[in-house]
């Protein structure tokens, strides 16, 4: 049942304030309680609009006019994918992480807790493709994206980290292959590969670039673009980090629990140094939309359904500021029950909206080659004067 308008939901009785929202809402979480994600004011607050957008949209209307995208395109859309796993019940990878968590046990009951985990080298290896389903579908709708991979190379390993190595097997196309080879194979066909950094390489110097050059060497392809593991972000070290590693792309800043433009803008921006007080030469590409904020029952735990119906108020958002709106969704998740599925219907929303589906790579050289870039950092300089409203 739709929410009644605005006016009349503020001129209602006390007693039917507290309870008109809920009762007409319908959306509930997995154990039925309502919360504050499946209110209107959640979902209308600044958290989850580009409200410096919208703000120097509305002072100078003429900048949305102006910004370009390819062929015409009213907005964009960056479509990204963290590896956080590349096979169901992967024997190798869990050993792995049983040994790092009991190496890094200080008491003998954690040491004992990670040993427990050997229960599950009992399961039989997953056959099941869990990369091709995305390809494919992002290929059916003429889209690409970012798949952001985990390095083998790792010094400082951090028990949270993920544990595929390059010459583990995964299945895809039909058979079994290194996953070096899987996603050289990816970086041939058009899609980008890039850098999934780990723990520590947000907050410890010389690690993000050493991170790098692995994946580079791996699937024989350049890495410019990296998103940290976790989103592990420090506003006064990453940055710096970022720029000395080589990457000139991130695509970090996001939440792990909800949906918000942490921001506050959909555009992309470069990246401050705190320690420099100066702009740097990396282009953030905020995180919008990921799968695990929406869906998993101890974040928003939405149904897929009421997902959707979110999602498309935050796309068309972005649309109305030609901005660009950006999804996260993890390759192994295809095993839970409506993850593929409501992102196959938030391609087609971006489809029919008219978006361009791509890649960081392709969007940071279009923002910065069609003059988006200047025209966007001019506006903002004019129309904000602490200059630094991203």
């Amino acid at each position: 049942m739709t929410r009644p308008p605005e006016r009349e939901f503020l001129n209602t009785s006390q007693a039917d304030w507290l309870t008109l929202e809920e009762e007409l809402g319908g959306d509930r979480d997995g154990i039925h309680n309502f919360e504050i994600h499946h209110t209107a004011r959640y979902r209308e607050a600044s958290v989850c609009r580009p409200v410096l957008d919208e703000e120097m949209l509305r002072r100078d209307p003429s900048v949305a006019e102006r910004i370009r995208w390819p062929e015409g395109r009213r907005f964009a859309a960056f479509l990204s994918h963290d590896v956080d796993g590349t096979r169901e019940h992967c024997r190798e990878q869990l050993a792995r992480l049983i040994r790092t968590n009991a190496d890094a046990a200080t008491t003998v009951r954690d040491k004992l807790r990670a040993l427990s985990a050997v229960i599950g080298l009992r399961h039989r290896r997953g056959r099941r493709d869990l990369l091709s389903p995305w390809l494919e579908a992002e290929k059916e709708r003429g889209f690409t994206s970012t798949f952001f991979v985990f390095p083998t190379a790792v010094s400082a390993r951090h028990p949270r980290d993920l544990m595929y190595h390059w010459d583990d097997l995964m299945p895809f196309e039909g058979g079994l292959q290194p996953i070096r080879a899987v996603f050289a194979q990816v970086a041939a066909r058009g899609w980008e590969v890039g850098l999934h950094g780990s723990i520590e390489s947000a907050h410890t110097t010389g690690l993000l670039e050493a991170q790098r050059l692995d994946v580079e060497q791996a699937v024989g392809a350049p890495v410019t673009s990296g998103r940290q593991h976790n989103l592990q972000f420090g506003a006064a070290v990453t940055p710096d980090l970022l720029a000395a590693s080589g990457l000139r792309v991130d695509c970090t800043l996001g939440s792990n629990r909800s949906v918000f433009f942490r921001t506050g803008t959909s555009y992309p921006h470069r990246l401050w140094s705190v320690g420099g007080q100066a702009w740097l030469n990396v282009l953030e590409i905020p995180l919008i939309l990921h799968d695990g904020a929406l869906l998993r029952g101890d974040n928003m735990d939405l149904s897929p359904e009421s997902a959707l119906a979110f999602c498309r108020g935050v796309i068309a958002r972005v649309a109305a500021v030609r901005g660009v709106v950006s999804l996260l969704w993890h390759p192994e998740n295809l095993v839970k029950p409506g993850y593929y599925d409501l992102y196959c219907s938030l391609l087609d929303v971006l489809r029919e909206e008219g978006a361009w589906g791509t890649s960081a790579r392709n969007i940071a050289d279009w923002w910065e080659s069609s003059g988006n870039a200047a025209l966007v950092d001019d506006a903002r300089r004019r129309h904000f004067a602490a200059g630094r409203m991203a």
